[in-house]
């Protein structure tokens, strides 16, 4: 294929061998591509659950529509391949056929008869979108390590992110926040203090109380971590978290001095989250507090509006329905 990039991928062609011979005579000839097939739909999902790097599934169905348009559906609605473009190649008499793959999820669906040219860059052109979504979770997969790592160099605070996230995940679904936002509440949970990054150890690990000096370091970790991800596309969303999760809303926190409605519901959801570990687990400079006591100093937060005391609320009512299992976590 001339003047065209040829990205070295894997391609699934699912189809017998009668349908999908001429697909894969197409797809053999790019020695850039390897080819593995399934002749079935269930050949094809163990396919995508054991090999790794499948960047396209191509079916040539034939007659069996009805199979593969299923198939679409498990693999773009499922949890583990959903990211995977789905290909369909039909032939001229399954046109009226092509709305019913779009509506199971697949990315493309190439009329037969079709140009070589025209199907060579249009399955790239799935390829591209593949490969460029798993740079994103890449990036994403680097960023949540390197705040784990972060967390690693105070003995104190390991676990401290995990918590964070799960805590805010649970009062997220108790206070109704949407599906779509759920996962940018928990990787925001997970990075919140990754601008700790420019903290020195000898104040992360002080087992006394800090000097103004010290605080000011501190309080610029929500900056750093925010120009850190600022960057990155994938992170965007989680920019709010990161850089307000230490706003009040009574307008006392920092970096912003954030009050009222100017501050956002997630970060809102982190900054309670956050201050229960906090104060729920074992620091350098003091022992945990016992779950009564935890619970008192968080009412008192919430009745000063330092902390939003609808969430503080829905924290309190998850612990008192399931404090075992949330305590264990934090502990």
């Amino acid at each position: 294929m001339q003047h065209h990039t040829i990205l070295s991928s894997q391609i699934l062609i699912v189809g017998s061998d009668a349908d999908v011979k001429t697909v894969e005579d197409l797809f053999v000839s790019q020695a850039e591509w390897r080819c593995v097939r399934a002749d079935s739909a269930g050949q094809a999902m163990w396919r995508l659950r054991q090999e790794t790097g499948i960047d396209v599934v191509i079916i040539a169905p034939g007659l069996r529509v009805e199979a593969f348009v299923d198939l679409t559906r498990d693999i773009k609605f499922g949890r583990s391949a959903g990211m995977t473009p789905v290909v369909f190649v039909l032939e001229p008499s399954l046109a009226h056929r092509r709305s019913d793959v779009y509506e199971a999820g697949a990315d493309d669906c190439i009329q037969l008869p079709a140009p070589r040219e025209e199907i060579l860059l249009r399955v790239l052109n799935a390829i591209r979108i593949k490969q460029a979504t798993d740079s994103l979770e890449n990036a994403t997969a680097v960023i949540t390590s390197l705040a784990h790592a972060i967390e690693g160099r105070d003995a104190y605070t390991c676990g401290h992110v995990e918590r964070v996230a799960t805590y805010s995940l649970e009062i997220a679904k108790r206070v109704g926040v949407p599906e779509k936002d759920l996962g940018t509440i928990r990787i925001g949970g997970l990075v919140h203090d990754i601008g700790k990054v420019v903290v020195p150890d000898q104040i992360l690990n002080k087992a006394g109380r800090l000097t103004d000096q010290e605080m000011d370091v501190i309080k610029r970790h929500p900056i750093v971590g925010h120009e850190i991800l600022m960057p990155l596309r994938t992170m965007q969303d989680v920019l709010p978290i990161v850089r307000w999760h230490h706003e009040k809303p009574n307008g006392r926190g920092y970096p912003d001095g954030l009050s009222g409605d100017d501050l956002p519901l997630l970060p809102r959801i982190v900054a309670v989250a956050d201050c229960f570990d906090a104060i729920s687990t074992q620091r350098a400079y003091r022992p945990a507090m016992p779950l009564p006591e935890c619970q008192a100093l968080m009412g008192r937060l919430a009745d000063s509006e330092d902390l939003a005391p609808e969430l503080v609320n829905a924290l309190m009512e998850i612990i008192d329905q399931d404090a075992h299992r949330l305590v264990e976590v934090g502990a």
